[in-house]
């Protein structure tokens, strides 16, 4: 039987693109399109090159699949109107954001802001990759807006949607040394951008480490070179690393922090869980439900809140609480449940 075609469209080979790639092709034939560019006239070039890729395959394809929505989603939900066909948006975090504070999020940005909402005006289906992306109440900080999430941003938008959280490979995952005490890790990429300091609360990080000088805080991503950013001698920035070395320090720190302002599903945090880390997260979106009862909530973006926060962490956690932490990944984001239930959704988008 000939294979179905998905025409696959996403921005960067992220490790969730990967895997996603891997599940779609394990089924059907797949048409890909990296929309990639860090310029404006690579970004021109590359609507003109998914306009001809589009021509081509489009009428070929059983289905569209944009891995979030923005520049690169606006083409295939046109296409896909235009040859009948069913077109499916992936939402992951940015998408479905405005913080307009830091500056961070597809709906406070005017251009990018018109390409997301027409891109899911559309589509025929959104899976985001937790509840909260599509519409959520939003405590942490006070200077952003109380409600986030894709409706509501957009009250009037009537779509279904199907949430799917990310999948993880507890065999490639899994400690592999001795646990050091008070140690405490961040991986928090692209830190060359102006915001995302704030964004992934390196900035509180910076700010309560002078107080917990028998604390040590490891944080893989290359820091922005700012004279306003004091960085405390107990505070160690690394370069980005590969997955074996990133395994390795997931293994040996006993806490892992997730300060984030806002995140899709955060997979760092979910491998430091497999990996035995006692997890530290900020109260947003799906970071409380990942963390369960395994590990501690920041309730509020204050730096007085997590320094105590942490001083409590370090005289009532245990070694129990980590490998908890381990079986509730394990458990509940296994890489199969995504590969059944993201499968399942293309199949009846396709054939009905």
């Amino acid at each position: 039987m000939k294979k179905k075609r998905i025409f696959y469209s996403y921005v960067g080979k992220s490790t969730f693109i990967q895997k996603d790639l891997a599940i779609f092709n394990s089924v059907y034939e797949v048409i890909e399109f990296n929309f990639q560019s860090s310029t404006k006239s690579g970004t021109i070039f590359l609507f003109i090159k998914q306009f001809y890729k589009l021509l081509f395959y489009g009428i070929k394809s059983d289905l569209f699949v944009s891995h979030f929505s923005g520049y690169h989603s606006l083409l295939p939900g046109l296409f896909g109107i235009f040859f009948r066909k069913k077109i499916l948006i992936i939402s992951g975090g940015t998408d479905c954001h405005s913080f307009p504070s830091i500056g961070y999020g597809n709906f406070q940005k005017s251009i990018l802001k018109w390409f997301t909402i027409w891109s899911y005006r559309f589509c025929d289906h959104i899976s985001p990759k937790h509840n909260s992306l599509w519409e959520c109440v939003y405590t942490y900080d006070k200077h952003d807006f109380p409600r986030q999430g894709i409706h509501a941003f957009m009250p009037y938008l009537n779509k279904k949607y199907t949430s799917i959280p990310n999948g993880f490979d507890s065999t490639l995952y899994s400690r592999c040394t001795e646990k050091k005490m008070k140690t405490f890790l961040t991986i928090a990429g692209n830190l060359h951008y102006p915001f995302q300091m704030q964004l992934k609360g390196i900035d509180l990080i910076l700010d309560i480490a002078p107080s917990l000088p028998d604390y040590t805080f490891t944080i893989v991503g290359k820091p922005v070179v700012n004279n306003s950013f004091y960085i405390p001698p107990n505070v160690i920035f690394k370069d980005p690393i590969p997955t074996s070395d990133l395994i390795l320090e997931y293994s040996r720190s006993e806490y892992y922090l997730q300060l984030s302002m806002a995140e899709g599903f955060p997979n760092s945090l979910c491998e430091a869980m497999l990996c035995e880390c006692i997890p530290i997260g900020s109260n947003v979106f799906s970071i409380p439900e990942i963390i369960g009862d395994n590990g501690f909530v920041l309730q509020h973006r204050n730096k007085t809140e997590l320094e105590s926060l942490l001083k409590q962490v370090c005289t009532t956690s245990n070694r129990e609480m980590g490998i908890h932490a381990r079986v509730h990944v394990e458990v509940n984001y296994p890489l199969t449940r995504r590969k059944t239930e993201l499968l399942q959704l293309c199949d009846e988008l396709i054939n009905h």
